[in-house]
């Protein structure tokens, strides 16, 4: 066995540890993906390895489910006593499974890593124990806190955290005990004045005293908690994220007040049907569905969300969007069949009644299972008309052989798009050389801008749309939840479709407004340029304008008249700017 041993030495002995060769740290981010009971055993591999790990600044105590808390004690003990007290500890994690551990020592490791500037600590005790007052985690410098710990319910001013520099926060109740005053209290976010991201997993938000009222976050992530019934008061939040949480009929309510929102995320059964209606900022929209309750059946999602331009759907399920056109909807089933009850085949017809409703997209993107389902049922699209009429691109995997793909598919995918293609790259978009590009380019904007607006106003308005169809099947099969809402079932759709006509109008009166000021600065601007001798007035002139409307209505703003007048001395005063041909400023000021 010796001589094995020694062969091995020598026929690896030259070889060059490459390893040892790189600096502490990179040894040190590699040594950060493992347990510090792995960590301390690298030091017998030579003697560039035996301090390594007590300069380590990433300590990881696992489970330890199978060790006698005396060997969890002293082990824990030898890393934190034989550690360079010199070297700053930038993140640990302490997550342990041992009843046997004594609260003195749990304290002893919390105290230790504040003491060396710890910048993320994620605690947590998966057994029984006593609640720990806030004041016990006060830091100066964490930036990032998870904690799957009891906390005491009702801080005092004198037992809360104090953590100025706390930036991201993740609270989960303990699974052992969910039926135990799981509430969250307003006074554990007092004394967090750069707090960002919040994540809350297992907290009844209902009947807490938590008012959700933190003008600066970011991010907000619930998971399998129950929504408060309070409106969110959160008007800087940018992403949402709401995992298996107790979603309402319809959501307006909930997120309509959230005006900075750009990212929902949403994973629910939706084994009911639901009405999205989104704040206008939002941007990215992403709905997954759960496989293990799909059997149950699937409900019908109604979605409203202005500017819109992404949408991502993981799992099978029938919606419609009430915007006239998606930039990108991309389809991901992979690994969404795990722990389903019914066949695949059985489910994949039902993919059938989920893309009329995505009809408008530009871009659909389709990852290696969902593409390989609709191929399983070829025979069945043969028989369908494609619902894509707005479609420019289809994206597959890169691995996926465009020459696997049925006749049927194609024409399902292609059909209501002649000019679409099946790519697996996406092109860059690239711009257009011109020589007054400047000008056309904004003119352009402009132009299609109003189009857009005035496009989605009478798409709107059309008694077909999939939108209000979508809604009167969807009043129709909830008659009773509809009419145990405050609004009558009848003035349901008027309401709503009023609410968001309103709104298009408003932007498009905007949109013209501010066309009309362009195109009369541009011509002033041409005015300037052409007689460069004349004198005039600026500031006095831009005044005047300022003050008053054109012959349409619509204002012309002092910033405008500004920029129009500094580009020459001819803006509009004078005797080519006021009268006379060359300054026709009544007719082409409204023009």
């Amino acid at each position: 066995m010796g001589s094995q041993v020694k062969k091995k030495l020598r026929i690896y002995g030259d070889e060059e540890d490459k390893i040892s060769s790189l600096p502490d740290e990179l040894i040190h981010h590699i040594l950060s993906f493992t347990d510090a009971k792995e960590a301390v055993q690298t030091s017998v591999l030579s003697n560039r390895w035996k301090s390594l790990w007590i300069t380590l600044p990433f300590l990881n105590f696992g489970e330890y489910r199978y060790s006698s808390p005396k060997n969890n004690t002293k082990f824990i003990r030898h890393v934190l006593s034989k550690r360079n007290r010199q070297s700053d500890l930038f993140e640990l994690n302490f997550c342990v499974y041992n009843k046997g551990l004594r609260r003195c020592l749990i304290a002893n490791v919390v105290e230790y890593a504040i003491s060396h500037n710890v910048q993320s600590l994620d605690f947590g005790l998966l057994y029984k124990h006593q609640p720990f007052k806030l004041s016990t985690f006060n830091s100066n410098s964490l930036k990032k806190l998870t904690l799957r710990v009891r906390l005491e319910e009702f801080a005092m001013e004198l037992g809360c955290w104090d953590l100025p520099c706390l930036t991201t926060l993740f609270l989960k109740y303990p699974d052992f005990d969910l039926t135990k005053g799981n509430q969250i209290s307003d006074s554990w976010f007092t004394c967090l004045p750069s707090l960002r991201d919040l994540g809350l997993e297992n907290w009844d938000l209902s009947i807490s005293s938590f008012s959700f009222s933190i003008p600066d976050l970011t991010t907000l992530r619930l998971s399998n908690c129950i929504l408060p019934k309070m409106v969110l008061d959160l008007p800087s939040l940018i992403t949402l994220d709401l995992h298996n949480v107790n979603l309402p009929y319809d959501m307006s309510d909930m997120i309509s007040t959230l005006i900075s929102l750009q990212n929902l995320t949403i994973s629910s059964p939706f084994t009911q049907d639901h009405v999205i209606s989104c704040p206008r900022p939002l941007l990215n929209l992403n709905i997954r569905t759960s496989s293990s309750r799909y059997d149950s059946g699937s409900g019908y999602i109604i979605v409203f969300a202005p500017k819109i331009c992404n949408f991502t759907s993981y799992g099978i399920f029938a919606t419609t969007f009430g915007v006239p056109e998606l930039e990108t909807v991309n389809i991901r089933l992979q690994g969404w069949f795990q722990g389903l009850q019914s066949s695949k085949e059985e489910i994949y017809h039902r993919l059938t009644n989920m893309f009329p409703g995505l009809g408008n997209a530009k871009t659909l993107t389709f990852d290696l299972e969902s593409i390989k389902a609709l191929n399983e049922i070829s025979s069945l699209l043969v028989w369908l008309p494609s619902p894509f009429y707005n479609m420019k691109y289809i994206k597959v995997p890169k691995t996926y052989k465009k020459s696997n793909m049925s006749g049927a598919l194609r024409n399902y995918l292609l059909g209501g798009s002649p000019r679409s293609t099946i790519v697996t790259t996406l092109p860059q978009v690239c711009g257009i050389e011109t020589i007054d590009k400047d000008d056309r380019k904004a003119n352009e904007e402009g132009d299609n801008a109003l189009q857009d607006i005035k496009f989605k106003i009478e798409w709107l308005a059309h008694e077909r749309t999939p939108f209000r169809m979508a809604i009167r099947r969807l009043k129709r099969k909830n008659r009773k939840v509809m009419e145990s809402d405050s609004t009558p079932a009848d003035t349901f759709l008027d309401d709503l479709t009023t609410k968001i006509r309103g709104e298009l109008v408003a932007e498009l009166e905007e949109k013209v407004s501010k066309k009309v000021q362009d195109n009369l600065s541009m011509i002033l601007k041409k005015i300037a340029e052409a007689n460069p001798g004349l004198n005039m007035d600026i500031g006095r002139v831009a005044a005047i304008i300022a003050s008053e409307d054109d012959e349409n209505g619509t204002p012309f703003s002092a910033k405008t008249a500004g920029t129009a007048g500094t580009s020459g001395t001819a803006g509009i005063s004078g005797t080519a700017g006021i009268s006379g041909t060359a300054g026709t400023s009544g007719t082409a000021g409204t023009s």
